[in-house]
């Protein structure tokens, strides 16, 4: 490596628990790498000339690797139970000591830009020092000013893009806070509203994109079969059994997607062994979390048949290799018990889910609802919602009382429509099984491109897709069928 240049890891990381105590970790060269069949990003590597500063994750991260042990010590209780370097950063960030560290970084940037003029790297670093100290505003100005002074950089953009995501936020907020009825004994959470189901019979493709896709509104289908034997459990230790799966835990405070991060590595047969041991009072032990069945077991999923609904989607006319085009359907198996936290699903996709076994109990929003679930966009543009809707506080967050919930129980044999933008939080009310897929089609196009735009800044996959996509070539008809589509056509009628 040429020695006027440094490698700069975005998060310098990972943190270990160890390294919380001060301790080396054996990782501590390795880049982190995010999951590729779920993403197709890996995390960010930029060089940086040795007179730059390094954005405000970075110098965290180095600036706690210095703290003497005895300091670490002293909050050993106090930052979040988790492997995971970005929460572990959030929740260090968080501290008293690390908040008194990032305003006295933000004196010192601000004293070397009055001393060496305009710089775009200068007012980049204090714009996300500011973001993490929660000024979104003064975060926007500064990012702004250095995209104006450099828009070459393309992490300097996303990062603005990030920061105007959570000040659109904050701006709605207080928008909607005068719509909040007085006394504040008035607030309740609003009731349920139950979502439609439909028998497929009754249901064609066409109705079902002008009454529920075109209207991103949520719908349970019945009467449907997408495999000719049923994916029960016993089933899918006689398919799947010696398959290497990541089970997934639910992490309080976590910065990762629905709360969720990576707990052990073990076999499908082992774990579904686990599940069936369970008695009432045992504790459920991982969830077999969006395991991409074409990744990692096509045998399987070639006994799919997609139902008639997403059977047009976008995603299948790109080239192979493709970001998306072959990451789903994906695998859910769960105990009674888990949940995934509230969420939204990546780039502004449409997501269904088949249920084969057992059942869940779903919540949505509606896309409009996003602000008044107190979002916050710590890592990437995917929120993590501060609103817990299994106990919520209405007090701390008043502005549940304005939302428009909707609720149903997947039960097995029916299909669930999810629109994209939907926030929605998913309860294992039994053991279950199921299915699921993201896909593309005209009900969320501009939204998709919106997103990957963004998302194109820092991913190269992303911007080859957002390519495909913009191109003048690319067929954007929309195909409805009269019956469901065996796994081969959906996989090859756009190469036919």
């Amino acid at each position: 490596m040429d020695n006027k240049e440094e490698l700069e890891i975005i998060s310098e990381w990972p943190v270990t628990a160890q390294d919380t105590l001060g301790k080396r970790s054996t990782n501590i060269s390795k880049v982190k790498k995010r999951k590729f069949e779920e993403t197709g990003t890996f995390s960010k590597i930029r060089r940086l000339q040795r007179s730059e500063e390094p954005l405000v994750s970075v110098a965290v991260a180095k600036w706690w690797r210095k703290q003497a042990q005895d300091t670490k010590q002293c909050y050993t209780n106090i930052l979040p139970r988790s492997n995971n370097s970005d929460t572990l950063l959030a929740g260090i960030m968080r501290l008293d000591i690390t908040q008194d560290f990032m305003q006295s970084e933000i004196k010192r940037l601000t004293v070397l830009l009055k001393k060496n003029g305009p710089c775009s790297n200068l007012t980049a670093v204090l714009g996300s020092f500011y973001e993490k100290l929660g000024n979104f505003e003064a975060a926007k100005q500064h990012l702004e000013k250095a995209v104006s002074l450099d828009d070459t950089v393309a992490e300097y953009r996303w990062l603005l893009g990030k920061v105007k995501r959570q000040v659109k936020v904050q701006e709605e907020q207080r928008s909607a806070l005068v719509r909040l009825p007085t006394p504040e004994s008035a607030l309740s959470m609003p009731v349920y509203q139950k979502v439609d189901r439909v028998s497929a019979t009754n249901l064609t493709a066409e109705r079902f994109y002008e009454e529920y896709s075109s209207k991103h509104k949520p719908v349970i289908i019945t009467d449907i079969d997408v495999t000719a034997i049923s994916w029960t459990l016993q089933y899918l230790k006689t398919q799947a059994g010696e398959c290497t799966v990541t089970l997934k835990h639910s992490v309080e405070n976590s910065c990762e997607w629905a709360r969720l991060e990576n707990k052990e590595q073990t076999t499908v047969s082992d774990y579904i062994n686990r599940i069936e041991r369970l008695d009432e009072t045992g504790d459920p032990e991982g969830y077999l979390f969006d395991w991409s069945l074409p990744i990692h077991c096509p045998k399987l999923v070639q006994e799919l048949r997609v139902p008639r609904y997403f059977a047009g989607d976008f995603l299948q006319r790109t080239t192979e290799g493709s970001l998306y085009r072959d990451s789903w359907p994906s695998l859910f198996v769960a105990p009674a018990g888990l949940c995934s936290e509230l969420h939204v699903d990546a780039f502004g996709s449409n997501f269904w889910m088949a249920m084969f076994q057992g059942s869940k109990r779903w919540v949505f929003f509606p896309r409009s609802d996003l602000p008044h679930l107190y979002p916050q966009y710590p890592n990437n543009m995917d929120p993590v919602f501060e609103a817990d809707i299994a106990n919520p506080d209405l007090e701390r967050q008043p502005l549940l009382h304005l939302t428009c919930p909707s609720e149903c129980v997947l039960s097995e044999g029916e299909i669930l429509f999810v629109p994209a933008g939907c926030p929605h939080r998913v309860e294992n009310l039994t053991t279950s099984v199921a299915i699921s897929a993201n896909f593309v089609d005209l009900s969320n196009w501009t939204t998709v491109l919106e997103e990957l735009e963004l998302s194109a800044l820092v991913d190269p996959r992303s911007n080859d897709l957002l390519k495909q996509f913009k191109s003048n070539t690319f067929d954007k008809t929309m195909l409805y069928y009269n019956e469901e589509v065996p796994w081969s056509k959906f996989k090859g009628a756009t190469e036919s």
